[in-house]
């Protein structure tokens, strides 16, 4: 299997559905960021510093894929897959029920 075909379901939710689902609450006001390393980083340079934040981790998770045992590969893809769904499904609650 390829990287691309291992994380698209990953790419859909954690960089796709966080990100644009963060950048729309955020700048509408709806929420507020609780990480406060992100927080600090959108106070600094706004909220489409996510992008590039989301970009690099794409690369990280490539150096995983690589150099990891496809058993860990699979533990990560999935658990950041998982993270991505909650987060997304998170932000969207905010955005429709305020």
């Amino acid at each position: 299997m390829t990287f691309l075909k291992d994380v698209r379901v990953l790419f859909l939710l954690f960089i796709l559905g966080d990100t644009l689902t963060t950048i729309y609450a955020l700048h509408t006001g709806l929420f507020y960021e609780g990480n406060p390393v992100l927080s600090q980083i959108f106070n600094a340079y706004g909220y489409l510093s996510l992008i590039p934040i989301k970009a690099s981790f794409l690369i990280l998770l490539y150096h995983v894929y690589k150099n990891a045992d496809r058993f860990y590969w699979n533990i990560t893809r999935h658990s950041v897959s998982c993270i991505g769904l909650l987060a997304t499904v998170c932000n969207t609650a905010v955005v429709f029920h305020g």
